[in-house]
């Protein structure tokens, strides 16, 4: 394994790793099935909420949730501290501090 002397990436099997700086933004997720879930999507710099909810979708259909509280469309309640969601499977995402309904 490579790593450079000022810590930004590695490369090991010849995959590059990198870090990036992300932005936690918390956000609230309706899915088709009627599921909830309030968690914390880290956003990666120059990159809208809805450009990663479009991104490469068909690639990687998946987008991590950290800290997540799930309401399952049976009621049942749970928390993860991470969660990953098919993005196929997103009706509605929105950032809580601009959330216009109460009662999620």
């Amino acid at each position: 394994m490579n790593e450079p002397k000022d810590g930004s990436s590695k490369m090991d099997k010849n995959i590059i790793y990198q870090k990036v700086r992300t932005t936690p933004v918390r956000i609230k997720l309706i899915l088709v099935d009627g599921s909830k879930i309030e968690g914390t999507f880290h956003q990666p710099p120059n990159l809208r909420l809805t450009d990663m909810l479009n991104r490469n979708i068909q690639d990687n259909p998946f987008m991590a949730v950290t800290d997540a509280n799930v309401v399952f469309a049976d009621g049942e309640h749970a928390e993860y501290k991470f969660f990953n969601v098919n993005r196929n499977m997103i009706l509605c995402c929105f950032p809580v501090d601009e959330e216009i309904m109460r009662g999620f």
